[in-house]
């Protein structure tokens, strides 16, 4: 376990409420190990607000533990969809809130592990 480089958690299939449980498990423990998590969400294939959701509460909770919590990628498929749908990104992509930061993140070139 290292702390220096940036742990990936890698989240696929459905990403909504009956897997929330499961992914805030997983986001905690990263964010117990690790002071920089970056969160792949390619692979998600269903998405709702518990989703976005969950992930905004853990980047909160990053936050307060002076940790980061980003993702690893801009949001792509169904939740760039979603992000939409709800107003949280433009159709361009762009975010339409102040911590739209989140939502927009640089691309991680090869970086850290994968859980």
């Amino acid at each position: 376990m290292t702390r220096d480089s940036v742990h990936v958690v890698k989240i696929s299939g459905d990403a909504g409420l009956r897997a929330a449980q499961d992914i805030a498990g997983s986001l905690r423990k990263a964010l117990t190990g690790h002071d920089q998590v970056a969160v792949a969400t390619e692979a998600i294939s269903g998405a709702d607000i518990t989703t976005i959701q969950l992930l905004l509460a853990a980047r909160k909770q990053a936050q307060a533990s002076g940790k980061s919590l980003t993702l690893a990628a801009p949001p792509s498929g169904v939740l760039r969809d979603l992000l939409v749908q709800v107003g949280c990104l433009d159709a361009e992509g762009q975010p339409l809130l102040p911590d739209g930061d989140f939502w927009t993140p640089p691309i991680r070139q090869g970086e850290g592990k994968t859980a």
